[in-house]
């Protein structure tokens, strides 16, 4: 009776739902698939960005190194005071520290940026098995 009536109801409720969703999820799929290609994109030029900005700032402690060893090296013979010997050797060793400091970080950038991509391609993998095995069980309603 009344009970049957309200079920058939939900029935073609739930099936007008489940259509529309379908629907929906069709209409928009190549938004999602534009959205997750720019931010993939976005992540992958940020991260680059990042590494080309420490590549630039340990060129310049290289060079500000190598400026500081030659100056050692024509200073060195003539000096007969110790001191500032010392602050230089302290200053190149300061630099070559930094310069290790650079290295370790460009290789974080570069492992991440990785990772990023690695992550990026799993998620959309996942996504289209995803849609397939929803779309697969939508027909079972």
């Amino acid at each position: 009776g009344y009970l049957d009536k309200l079920h058939n109801e939900i029935s073609r409720t739930l099936e007008k739902i489940n259509s529309r969703e379908k629907y929906i999820n069709n209409q928009l799929e190549h938004l999602v698939q534009e959205y997750r290609s720019a931010q993939a994109l976005l992540s992958e030029v940020l991260l680059i960005f990042c590494c080309c900005l420490l590549q630039k700032i340990y060129f310049k402690v290289t060079e500000a190194l190598e400026k500081v060893k030659q100056e050692t090296e024509e200073k060195g013979s003539s000096m007969t005071d110790g001191a500032p010997l010392v602050k230089i050797k302290q200053a190149l060793t300061k630099l070559r520290q930094e310069t290790i400091q650079m290295d370790i970080q460009i290789g974080v950038m570069e492992h991440t940026l990785l990772q990023s991509k690695l992550k990026e391609k799993s998620n959309m993998t996942r996504d289209m098995h995803a849609t397939v095995i929803s779309e697969a069980t939508v027909g079972v309603y």
